[in-house]
């Protein structure tokens, strides 16, 4: 007998799910065929894209939660607690019924060598299928045509986010390889709904769908009749996918009120993505941007905030296999200052890697062990900064300056 106890499960911890990702179906088909192939039968909106997918997964489930539908929603990474990831109605799964599930996964599957993401998904679909869930949300991991969700059976719905260069040691190396690797789970007569990509990509999206005979929708960013929950103009357009998911929804007879649309779109809450943690009663702006196009979209959301021209202080945290000089070229300017940290038991970027990069040499950095530290440096500026100072490059960052923040007496 195998115990387990997902405080110190190590093939969960984030660090070592990314060390043994092994895209690839045949592993979990087999693994849900033993498992007598929970949820079979039970339609999914699957989520793919580069950046975006957990905003959208968030609308979508406040939207449905909000008209009292029982769904089941899985989503990748987690923030703070790996229960996060597996949730009926809002309602994440107990510590309890976790571990239940991880060792059955465990005692009985493990001559198929299962990838701890795979495990999860695993461990997801069993919780749905007892929970008797109505619909599925399955938010894909890091890629697409061989990601666990797709081993799910029925897809009729597939919301596409932006689409950009990200992790390339996987996908490919180039916009359009990784484009292709996540389109490729369109299959026939799918329900395809996505915001407006770059030129290249549509391209290959339009080529999918006409190969496979699929329907594409393609929607602009909301309008202001809608009051959505989550900071940032770029979330307009993600809430614009979900709202087409949701059209899709109801002319697949799902009845969804107007109403629970708007009310869904308002109560969305992602904790990580532009939000404001207090600490030490000081205001810290969070984002979990961890590639150019999500740096981009932050470079680009900064341009509303007020002192952003007299300069920004960043803490930033980057992991070693992440492309640090494009996020730094559009997210640094005049007068910004770096405050360089690792991300938490990752492989990250330091101040003598970035020394060896002439364009980089004119930028203020400073390098700190741990990000605590660098929260230290600027409580001891003669000033608190004007512009509110922004901590971002990692989900794992985040979740660990949020951790330090809640700890912190008042």
């Amino acid at each position: 007998m195998i115990n387990v106890n997902i405080e110190n499960f190590d093939l969960l911890s984030p660090k070592l799910e990314r060390e043994n990702i092994q895209l690839g179906l045949s592993r979990i088909k087999n693994a849900l065929r033993d498992l007598d192939e929970p949820c079979k039968n039970i339609p999914a909106i699957q989520i793919v894209g580069t950046n975006g997918k957990g905003s959208i997964t968030a609308f979508i489930e406040n939207i449905l939660y909000a008209d009292k539908k029982n769904i089941g929603v899985t989503t990748s990474p987690h923030l703070l607690d790996i229960c996060e990831r597996i949730r009926v109605n809002k309602e994440k799964i107990s510590k309890k019924e976790f571990e239940r599930l991880l060792k059955k996964i465990k005692n009985n599957l493990s001559n198929h060598k299962l990838s701890p993401f795979e495990q999860i998904i695993c461990c997801a679909l069993i919780f749905f299928d007892f929970k008797k869930v109505d619909l599925l949300i399955l938010e894909a991991g890091l890629g697409g045509r061989l990601d666990a969700t797709t081993a799910h059976p029925l897809r009729p719905i597939i919301a596409i986010g932006n689409i950009g260069l990200d992790h390339k040691e996987y996908l490919g190396d180039s916009l359009e390889k990784i484009a292709k690797e996540k389109v490729a789970v369109i299959e026939k007569n799918a329900f395809v709904i996505s915001c407006r990509q770059e030129a290249e990509v549509e391209e290959i999206i339009k080529a999918r769908v006409k190969q496979v005979n699929a329907k594409i929708i393609w929607k602009e960013s909301l309008s202001n009749d809608y009051e959505i929950g989550l900071n940032g103009n770029f979330q307009k357009q993600n809430a614009a996918v979900a709202i087409g998911v949701i059209e899709e929804l109801i002319n697949f007879g799902f009845k969804v009120k107007e109403r629970s649309i708007k009310e869904g779109l308002k109560n969305t809450k992602w904790s990580g993505r532009l939000e404001i943690i207090n600490c030490f009663n000081k205001k810290i702006l969070v984002d979990s941007a961890h590639n150019f196009s999500a740096a981009k979209a932050l470079s680009e959301e900064r341009g509303t905030w007020n002192y952003n021209n007299e300069g920004i202080y960043w803490i930033l945290g980057v992991q070693i296999h992440k492309d640090i000089t494009s996020m730094i070229k559009v997210l640094i300017k005049e007068n910004d200052h770096i405050l360089l940290v690792p991300v938490p038991n990752q492989a990250s970027w330091k101040l003598k890697d970035l020394s060896n990069m002439n364009e980089l040499n004119h930028l203020n950095i400073n390098e700190f062990e741990k990000v605590d530290l660098a929260f230290n440096y600027l409580l001891e500026l003669e000033k608190w900064p004007k512009c509110t100072p922004v901590l971002t490059g990692s989900i794992f960052l985040v979740a660990e300056f949020i951790k330090f923040a809640k700890n912190q007496k008042f």
